[in-house]
């Protein structure tokens, strides 16, 4: 077995140590834009441990220029380990003429003999569909978060399509879970947050969600929960991107921000190595 780890993914390789021999690939960029990778000699099964966020276009090329050639050195079995799925999002054709870019990536990926991929929190869980011949593997660090957040009376999901993330982490709490339910107002345009089935009132809130990317969902969910008489607001983010002025707008409502270090950034104190290992030993 062996563990080959991008350069920007090597502090999540180390958590893979004793699996295998652990190896960097060497990457380049030519003066006129155009990639290289150079792999060492591979060994018959291998792990490759891949931050394809930022930089996504450029990393993901990187990482199909490096499975090609572990096909051509005769690989015969790739696991992936990609803590975030870039592209996820666009898990369906919103408008006439759009591709599914989550779909395009993974049918992309089963060229190379790519036997599983191993992602944290995806942001839903069907695109695995895209690319039924990968054995698929989503996890979501709840008990990573309940080991960080102690004082919480309620776990709230911005929506409904986060209920999943706010029942597994509530779950680990021990705790009760609700989401925020949308509601406008026809006459003056005005849009309300209400919990689904739960009183805020002097509670600790803890919101749960996947992305973070400019901070709009996720302020305006704090200020629901203010206005609603939440005395604390918290919130556990598994991928935070931080775009734009994102880190000044969650400064203004949240009394604390936690994020994985899927994306490396100040506030990524939670550590997915040690998940993904555990995932990653099941398929051995």
């Amino acid at each position: 077995m062996q563990i080959l780890s991008f350069q920007n993914a090597f502090d999540l390789a180390i958590e893979f140590e004793g699996l295998g021999a652990l190896a960097q690939m060497e990457e380049r960029v030519f003066p006129d834009g155009e990639l290289l990778v150079k792999l060492p000699p591979s060994e018959r099964d291998v792990v490759v441990v891949a931050r394809l966020y930022p930089g996504v276009n450029e990393n993901l090329f990187k990482l199909f220029l490096a499975l090609d050639a572990l096909n051509d050195q005769g690989a015969s079995r790739i696991v992936l380990v990609l803590p975030y799925l870039p592209y996820a999002r666009q898990d369906r054709r919103f408008r006439p003429g759009e591709p599914i870019s989550s779909k395009t990536v993974l049918r992309i990926l089963t060229l190379f003999n790519v036997s599983a991929v191993v992602a944290v929190d995806v942001h839903k869980q069907y695109v695995a569909d895209y690319a039924p011949r990968v054995l698929f593997r989503n996890v979501y660090p709840a008990e990573e978060y309940a080991r960080v957040f102690k004082d919480v009376d309620v776990v709230v999901s911005p929506d409904f399509g986060s209920i999943h993330r706010a029942e597994a982490v509530a779950k680990a709490l021990g705790v009760s879970y609700t989401y925020f339910e949308k509601f406008r107002d026809r006459e003056t345009g005005g849009i309300t947050l209400t919990p689904r089935d739960a009183d805020l009132r002097n509670a600790h809130v803890l919101l749960v969600d996947d992305i973070l990317s400019t901070g709009g969902t996720l302020v305006e969910a704090c200020k629901a929960a203010r206005n609603l008489g939440a005395t604390a607001v918290y919130a556990a983010v598994t991928h935070c991107q931080l775009l734009k002025d994102a880190r000044e707008k969650v400064k203004t409502c949240l009394d604390r921000l936690v994020c994985t270090d899927t994306i490396l950034n100040e506030f990524a104190e939670v550590k997915v190595g040690p998940l993904l290992r555990k995932e990653v030993e099941k398929l051995l």
